[in-house]
């Protein structure tokens, strides 16, 4: 029987390697995933014009302006007032342009991620590391929330405190 013990030991370690193995083969992949998208993202931007088609931005990833050009004509056209209201309304476009094409550098990646296998996948009955990276909405419950502070109490509280009298 002892045999037969050592044979199934090494059976669920061997499974256990492969599973090990593949693992890191999906790592792996997602490192250069991760590595591409970087290098993508640096020079990604996004560009927009305002809607009455005098202010044109291009913005990076983070939404900063890198980039803000007037038609030539935007002075004869507008109101000082009118082009600030479309030099934002154009950075605005073009930070969502910039923010969806860094999403779509990041779904190959998000893609991969769901190739991984989750800790109860290896381990039977170890908590899943996918629920704590994405927790679930928590439930409504049927406590009223608490009321915020007195703001007389709380201001009774810190002229009371020790640090503020003098010594």
């Amino acid at each position: 029987m002892a045999g037969s013990e050592q044979n199934a030991l090494r059976a669920r370690n061997d499974a256990l390697r492969d599973q090990v193995d593949s693992l890191m083969e999906i790592f792996e992949r997602q490192r250069r995933e991760l590595a591409n998208a970087q290098s993508r993202l640096a020079a990604t931007t996004g560009e927009a014009w305002s809607s009455d088609n005098l202010v044109r931005v291009v913005a990076n990833i983070s939404g900063i302006p890198l980039e803000v050009h007037l038609a030539p004509e935007a002075f004869k056209r507008s109101t000082p007032e009118k082009l600030g209201h479309s030099i934002t309304e154009a950075a605005q476009a073009a930070a969502a342009a910039a923010a969806e094409q860094s999403r779509q550098a990041f779904a190959p990646i998000q893609a991969l991620a769901g190739d991984i296998p989750d800790l109860p996948d290896l381990v039977p009955g170890a908590p899943s590391i996918k629920d704590l990276l994405q927790p679930s909405q928590p439930e409504s419950t049927s406590k009223p929330a608490a009321s915020p502070p007195d703001s007389d109490d709380e201001d009774d509280y810190y002229r009371s405190r020790s640090y503020l009298r003098e010594r």
